[in-house]
């Protein structure tokens, strides 16, 4: 019987079952690979390291925390308008997007807790709709102690309005 690898297709006398190795089974599941010659095994090992530093360096990846805090978010040179968070990161907010406010991609924000919590600026980095309505995810320019320590409060169960 003529064995194959699943990625190069190539005839392999010794294939390796990457399915149970643990740095490549989520791959192995996402593309459908089972079994792969030694050169792409040790491909897929580089990839699979490459993967783990972009995300190590990807916002997305970075620890959350699910908050619902009642926030002034002010344009640079516009009006005021509450929102409420999402959630919260060291480096950033998900909030709702006010009424009356359309957010824009690039848009400068001042962000400031009504509980009198910590201040910051931050620049609308992405902008989405779904069924509940449009939301923006804010980056802060500068993170500051303060905010951290809002995320830290947050983490522990203190502070926010959580629903």
């Amino acid at each position: 019987m003529q064995l194959f690898c699943d990625r190069c297709n190539e005839s392999v006398d010794h294939p390796i079952d990457i399915r149970s190795d643990v740095e490549l089974a989520e791959i192995a599941r996402d593309l459908g690979y089972r079994s792969v010659c030694s050169g792409c095994y040790d491909d897929l090992v580089v990839e699979a390291g490459e993967t783990r530093e972009h995300q190590a360096d990807d916002r997305r990846s970075e620890h959350r925390v699910a908050a619902h805090v009642t926030l002034r978010v002010t344009p640079n040179g516009g009006e005021s308008h509450e929102t409420i968070s999402e959630d919260v990161s060291d480096n950033g907010a998900r909030v709702r997007s006010p009424t009356g406010l359309a957010f824009d991609v690039g848009t400068v924000l001042r962000i400031e807790c009504l509980d009198g919590g910590p201040e910051a600026v931050a620049i609308v980095e992405t902008v989405w709709a779904d069924g509940e309505g449009k939301h923006a995810g804010l980056r802060l320019v500068e993170s500051s102690e303060s905010w951290q320590e809002l995320v830290r409060e947050l983490e522990r169960g203190g502070g926010g309005t959580d629903t």
